[in-house]
C-alpha cells in the first residue's frame, strides 16, 4: 500500500502532516485495546445467557493477537518510529484483523464487514484520498478473495455455522460488487470530509496566527504610543490600559478592572455623563487637572463600537500635558520680554538726557555759596536718586538691546569657577556668607560668549547672596550630563511662593527692596540665546535651587 503522510486530498492539495497522523496513530492503539475487549467481554456475555454457540476460542485467540499487536504498536512508538509508518503498519494489520474475525463469525453472513470502513475512514485522516482509496482496495481484496475461497471451498466454512450459504455466481459477483463499491464511496466521502476538515483547521489556524499577529501588533502599538490609552466598558470598568497611562498616572498596579472614575478624577469633568453620552459621533476632548496629584491632562475621548455598531464602551487618550504648558509659558515669556524690552529702549532714550541734566543742574546748585546744611542735604538726594535712576535705566538698555555676543571657544567650568573668585571678594559676600563649589570639567569644547556667560553666573550670584540676609551656604554644582553641562546653584536663603516662582524671569519683578527685577530675566535671556534652559525650584524658608542645562559641543 502507498500510504504516506502528506498524501495529496480530494481537493489535490497536501493534507498537513506530522501531529494528526501522530495523533490519530497514537490514539487508535488504545481504542482498538477498547474495542477488542468490549467485543470479547459481549462474546463472553452472549454466550453465558443464551443457547448461542459462539467461537468464543477464536475470538480469544484473536483478541490475544490484537493484544501482542498493540504491543508492538507501542513499542515502535516508544522507539520513536515516523508516524506515517507507524499508522500504515497499524492500519495494515487491521485489515488482517478484520478479515480474520469476518471469517470467523460467518464469511459472508458475518456482521462485521462495517469494521473495514472504518479503517477506510482513518486512513483518508491520516493520508487523504490516496490513502483511502489504497485501504478500500486491500479490503476489497481481502473480503473478495475470502468470499471467493469459501465459495469454491478453498477455506472450510466457520465451525460454528451448522450449513454454508450458497451463493451463486452471479449473486456472489453482486455482494462483492456491492461491498467493493460501499468501500470506495465511504473512500470517496470520508477522504473529501477529512479534507474539508483539515482546510478548515487550517483557515482557523491561520486566523488565529493572523488574529496573534494583530494582537501583538497593536500591542507594540500602544507600548510605543507615548500617550495614555484607556479603554473603558460602558459602566467604566477599564478592560486596557497601556503603559504610558500607568506612567502618567503614577500607577504602580495594573489599571485594569479599576473604574475610569477613579483613575481620572478630573476637576469639573463629570465621567458618568460623559459615559451616558458617549454614544455621540463627535469625539469630546477636554483639558483638565486631575484631582490630588494635580496633573494637567488633555483627554479626548472617542465612543467604541461593534462590529454591528453597538456601543461598547469608550476609548481616553490622554497625556501630560505638564511640558507643553511649560513649554508655552516660556514662550509667552519671552514674548513679553521682548515686548518690555522694546518698551524700555524707547523710554530709557527719553529718561536718560533728562536725568543728565537734572544731575548736573544739582551738582551745580549745590557749589553755590549760602546754601544751608538741609539744602544741600536735599540736593545731594537728587544727585543719588537721579544716579540711582540713570543705572536702572542703563539695565533697561543693557536689557533691551543686548550687545552682539561674540563666540568664541569657551570652558564653562572655568569661566564658572573664575566668576565665582571674583564675586567671593566682592563686598556684598559678608563673613556670614559661605559659598562651596563642586565643579567638574567637561571633555566637550563649547563656542559660547564667555562675557553674557560670565554676566548670568554673577547675576545667579547676587540673587543666592541677596537670598540670605542673614548669612547661610551657596552651593554651586557644575558638571558634564550627556551633551549637556549642567549648573545647580543652590542657597538657604527664604525661599519663593508658587506665585513668585511663577514670574521670577518676567522683568520688574523684583521680590526684595531695592531691585530692578532685571537680573534674573537677563540670565533667563542669556541662557535661552545660548540654546540652554533654565528651571527653578523653591519653598518658603528651605531656600531655592537654579538649575541650568547649557548645551555642550559647536552650535
Amino acid at each position: 500500500m502507498n500510504l504516506r503522510p502528506g498524501a495529496r486530498a480530494a481537493g489535490g492539495g497536501p493534507l498537513p502532516s506530522g501531529l494528526p497522523t501522530a495523533l490519530i496513530a497514537k490514539w487508535l492503539v488504545g481504542l482498538r485495546l477498547l474495542a477488542v475487549s468490549a467485543l470479547l467481554v459481549g462474546a463472553l456475555v452472549v454466550q453465558a445467557t443464551t443457547d448461542e454457540i459462539l467461537p468464543i476460542g477464536r475470538l480469544a485467540r484473536l483478541a490475544g493477537l490484537s493484544y501482542l499487536l498493540s504491543l508492538v504498536w507501542i513499542a515502535l512508538w516508544l522507539v520513536r518510529c515516523p508516524p506515517g509508518l507507524h499508522g500504515a503498519l497499524q492500519i495494515t494489520g487491521d485489515l488482517f484483523i478484520i478479515s480474520t474475525l469476518i471469517y470467523i463469525t460467518g464469511g459472508l453472513s458475518s456482521p462485521f464487514p462495517f469494521l473495514f470502513l472504518i479503517s477506510v475512514g482513518l486512513a483518508a485522516l491520516m493520508f487523504g484520498l490516496r490513502g483511502a482509496l489504497t485501504v478500500a482496495g486491500a479490503a476489497f481484496v481481502l473480503y473478495g478473495a475470502m468470499a471467493e475461497a469459501m465459495a469454491f471451498h478453498l477455506l472450510p466454512p466457520p465451525s460454528f455455522v451448522p450449513t454454508a450459504p450458497t451463493l451463486g455466481p452471479s449473486g456472489l459477483a453482486f455482494q462483492i460488487f456491492v461491498t467493493g463499491t460501499g468501500f470506495g464511496l465511504v473512500a470517496l466521502l470520508t477522504s473529501y470530509l477529512a479534507h474539508s476538515l483539515q482546510r478548515a483547521e487550517a483557515r482557523l489556524e491561520g486566523e488565529r496566527a493572523a488574529t496573534a499577529r494583530l494582537f501583538a501588533l497593536s500591542a507594540d502599538v500602544l507600548r510605543s504610543v507615548e500617550s495614555g490609552v484607556l479603554a473603558a466598558d460602558t459602566e467604566g470598568r477599564v478592560v486596557l490600559a497601556n503603559p504610558a497611562a500607568r506612567s502618567i498616572l503614577r500607577a504602580f498596579e495594573p489599571l485594569e478592572g479599576r473604574n475610569i472614575t477613579e483613575l481620572l478624577p478630573m476637576e469639573g469633568f463629570d465621567w458618568t455623563r460623559v459615559l451616558r453620552q458617549a454614544s455621540a459621533e463627535v469625539p469630546l476632548r477636554v483639558e483638565a487637572v486631575v484631582a490630588g496629584p494635580g496633573i494637567p491632562l488633555g483627554c479626548t475621548v472617542t465612543p467604541l463600537r461593534g462590529e454591528d455598531n453597538t456601543l461598547l464602551g469608550v476609548v481616553v487618550h490622554f497625556r501630560d500635558l505638564t511640558e507643553a504648558r511649560v513649554a508655552a509659558e516660556r514662550v509667552r515669556l519671552r514674548e513679553r520680554l521682548a515686548a518690555v524690552g522694546e518698551m524700555a529702549a524707547g523710554i530709557a532714550h527719553e529718561i536718560r538726557n533728562p536725568l543728565a541734566s537734572i544731575s548736573g543742574s544739582a551738582q551745580v546748585l549745590g557749589s553755590v555759596p549760602g546754601l544751608g546744611t538741609k539744602e544741600k542735604s536735599l540736593l545731594r538726594i537728587i544727585v543719588q536718586e537721579s544716579r540711582r535712576l540713570s543705572g536702572i535705566v542703563e539695565s533697561f538698555l543693557g536689557y533691551a538691546r543686548p550687545p552682539d555676543p561674540h563666540r568664541a571657544p569657551c570652558d564653562i567650568a572655568r569661566t564658572l569657577e573664575e566668576t565665582l573668585t571674583l564675586f567671593a571678594n566682592s563686598p556684598e559676600v559678608r563673613v556670614d556668607h559661605v559659598i562651596e563649589t563642586d565643579i567638574r570639567p567637561h571633555a566637550d569644547g563649547v563656542v559660547a560668549d564667555e562675557k553674557q556667560l560670565r554676566q548670568a553666573f554673577y547675576n545667579l550670584a547676587r540673587n543666592a547672596i541677596q537670598a540670605m540676609p542673614q548669612g547661610g551656604t551657596m552651593h554651586v554644582q557644575g558638571r558634564e550630563d550627556g551633551d549637556h553641562y549642567v549648573i545647580r546653584w543652590h542657597d538657604e536663603g527664604v525661599g519663593m511662593q508658587p506665585q513668585q516662582i511663577r514670574e521670577i524671569f518676567q522683568p520688574f519683578k523684583a521680590f526684595r527692596i531695592g531691585g530692578t527685577g532685571l537680573g534674573l530675566s537677563v540670565v533667563y535671556s542669556i541662557v535661552t540665546d545660548h540654546g540652554g534652559e533654565i528651571a527653578v525650584e523653591s519653598e518658603p524658608g528651605t531656600g531655592t535651587t537654579f538649575t541650568l542645562r547649557l548645551p555642550l559641543g559647536t552650535p
